[in-house]
């Protein structure tokens, strides 16, 4: 299973992680400065996560552009920032709901049409693979739907995608990359969804 196919090896960690968890959302919780919120949560989402690549996407607009990133690189958040897909004439295409239609899994994850009978989705509505390459290998590529397969495409195998999301209102996404698979265990999926419900409940706040 290229989905969430996780090892628990980190569990000797749990318990650091936790309180650099508590402590950094201590800190995160005095400012009310949402890009400032942003820039802390990717610095905690590297640390929890173990990830290489860390980006945490903010409503912005009709889309949800990177507020705050770390390791990835300029080219890859330059083709990727922008979710909002267009037609030939460059206006954006919307829904039967008036809603922008957003690209990719990341756009997926976003609007909430995920499947979580798929092994790729987590019950919270996350999005966690490996091994993007075994995904791929096993089909699992054309249940998904159209992608840009970019991630792919730069050498990433393991992908996390978790939204914030909180009463209904989706503030964001934080996304985790690396090129070694298996990076992510059933303990950070864990970690980093409880990230994404916590950094939803202060973006409320903060955009209220």
């Amino acid at each position: 299973m290229a989905g969430i196919q996780l090892d628990t090896q980190r569990s000797p960690r749990l318990d650091l992680e936790r309180r650099a968890f508590l402590d950094l959302l201590r800190m995160t919780n005095t400012m009310v400065e949402p890009a400032a919120m942003a820039r802390q949560m990717v610095v905690l989402a590297q640390h929890l996560s173990g990830c290489q690549s860390v980006g945490l996407r903010l409503k912005n607009g009709p889309g949800f552009r990177y507020a705050a990133s770390l390791g990835f690189s300029e080219g890859f958040l330059d083709l990727e920032d922008d979710l909002c897909s267009t037609d030939e004439a460059g206006h954006l295409v919307r829904d039967s709901e008036r809603q922008p239609l957003l690209a990719c899994l990341c756009g997926r994850v976003l609007s909430g049409q995920v499947d979580c009978s798929m092994p790729c989705f987590t019950d919270r509505g996350s999005f966690v693979t490996t091994s993007t390459t075994a995904l791929l290998a096993q089909g699992h590529g054309a249940l998904l739907g159209p992608t840009r397969n970019r991630c792919h495409r730069e050498g990433f195998e393991t992908v996390g995608l978790f939204p914030v999301r909180r009463d209904g209102v989706t503030y964001g996404l934080i996304q985790c990359n690396d090129p070694r698979p298996g990076c992510l265990s059933a303990e950070s999926v864990d970690l980093m969804e409880n990230l994404a419900a916590t950094a939803a409940h202060l973006f409320q706040l903060a955009m209220a």
